[in-house]
């Protein structure tokens, strides 16, 4: 499945992916960047899309049953980075120690971009 599939899998219900029109709608730069990540991974066949999605269900259903749904502090994008953190190191694709570490180095601005 190629990541334009990925994106029209997910048009409806609460994983739906945040659009302005039909565009997807990043409203910081690291939301970009887990979302693509999370692509760039089901791609290389480091898991499968429905892994992730499965992933991202979960973890919104947790943040609802533990939340008001008026909630101001409500963010998708965080839903998905802590979906996506769960399944790189549920799948063994990344130690919680390296996710650490590239979390501070990413968060001090430290980290030497590959791209």
């Amino acid at each position: 499945m190629l990541a334009e599939n990925y994106v029209e899998d997910m048009k409806g219900g609460r994983d739906a992916l945040p659009r302005n029109c039909e565009s997807l709608l990043f409203e910081e730069p690291w939301q970009g960047r887990a979302f693509g990540m999370a692509l760039a991974l089901a791609n290389a066949k480091a898991y499968q899309w429905e892994s992730f999605r499965q992933s991202l269900i979960s973890t919104i259903g947790n943040w609802d049953q533990t939340h008001e749904a008026s909630d101001p502090t409500w963010n998708y994008y965080e839903q998905w980075l802590s979906a996506f953190e769960k399944l790189v190191l549920g799948s063994g694709l990344i130690s919680p120690e390296e996710l650490d570490r590239r979390t501070e180095e990413f968060r001090t601005r430290t980290r030497e971009e590959v791209i």
